[in-house]
């Protein structure tokens, strides 16, 4: 009795520990500590071009990409692929560049106006904002592409709009910075006001980030110009407003790292800025020139353990042996 007790209890830990363990057993360690930054590398011209630096978690830098035309929005598909939003304004061409992680370029998709934020849902789809500078209030696209590149409008007739974010439910949301107000749209297109010019005051918003919680933290820009007068808001799920850091200078790519601390980059001041979750602020890296939008993702290197998942399933399944072994021996 003693004998089948004990196989029993540790064949259920061992297999409750294999059956949730497996799936998590390795992660790319640089997907938690690799920061990159589309940086333009001088002042706004039509000739100007730009590179996506790289920084790890220490803060070193290098260059991930050299000579890309005004390079904005950035962001990494599921096998760790960086796609970067391209303006070649000297020639008129907008494209989607697609780099592997050994910094191998090609085009992905062409587009019309000014690309700026990219984003990337959990089905592989591609989102981009596209500014038509020849309207009135620089009329802004949502355009969608699948992951082979086919094109279509996700929605359209906005203000001047960078910003965009999916929260962990897939809803999408724009910063239109025009208008003030961020939009919120369901997976379907769907659209609602999550936010309205009320929020804001005399800023609107730019760039826009989730944590893991589901707060929404939003980098403003100052409608008059005023120097270090931008801040970065915080929204709960249910919209609740407050004000997570002031005295800012051209707030615009926002990104959290797995640890919860939000990395902001200043256009103006060329300074990429480092908030803990407590909201102590450091700078993580300066004298950028034209810092935009900022990512974190997949380097190259090879998979290392999961520091924290299989090691705590780990202790769960000794803890199973060990109770399975105190019940075969009251058994007995």
């Amino acid at each position: 009795m003693q004998r089948k007790t004990i196989r029993w209890a540790s064949g259920v830990a061992l297999f409750v520990s294999a059956v949730v363990a497996l799936p998590h057993i390795t992660v790319n360690a640089a997907t938690m500590d690799t920061l990159y930054v589309s940086v333009n590398h001088s002042t706004p011209s039509f000739t100007s071009s730009g590179s996506i630096l790289e920084y790890n978690s220490a803060g070193t830098q290098s260059t991930f990409a050299p000579g890309i035309p005004h390079p904005r929005g950035l962001a990494f598909d599921s096998v760790g692929t960086l796609f970067v939003a391209s303006n070649n304004l000297d020639t008129n061409q907008v494209t989607i560049l697609k780099i592997t992680s050994g910094g191998v370029q090609s085009n992905f998709a062409e587009s019309t106006g000014f690309l700026s934020n990219v984003r990337i849902d959990s089905t592989g789809d591609l989102f981009v904002t596209s500014i038509d500078f020849n309207t009135p209030n620089s009329s802004t696209t949502i355009l969608k592409f699948t992951p082979e590149g086919t094109p279509s409008t996700f929605a359209s007739g906005f203000g001047t709009s960078v910003g965009l974010a999916f929260d962990h439910a897939g809803n999408l949301f724009l910063a239109d910075n025009f208008d003030q107000t961020i939009f919120k749209f369901t997976p379907g297109g769907t659209p609602s006001v999550f936010a309205g010019p009320s929020a804001f005051g005399s800023n609107s918003p730019e760039g826009l980030a989730f944590d893991s919680a589901g707060n929404l933290f939003v980098g403003t820009l100052s409608n008059n110009g005023a120097a270090n007068s931008d801040t970065i808001l915080e929204f709960t799920p249910g919209g609740t407003q407050s004000t997570f850091a002031t005295g800012l200078n051209g707030v615009e790519g926002l990104a959290f790292d797995p640890l919860g601390s939000l990395f902001a980059a200043e256009v103006f001041n060329g300074d990429i800025l480092k908030f803990t979750p407590d909201g102590t602020e450091t700078v993580f890296a300066s004298g950028l020139n034209g810092p935009h939008w900022l990512t974190f993702g997949r380097a190259a290197g090879a998979n290392v353990p999961d520091s924290g998942a299989t090691i705590g399933l780990l202790a769960i399944s000794v803890l199973g042996l060990f109770c399975a072994r105190t019940i075969a021996t009251r058994s007995q």
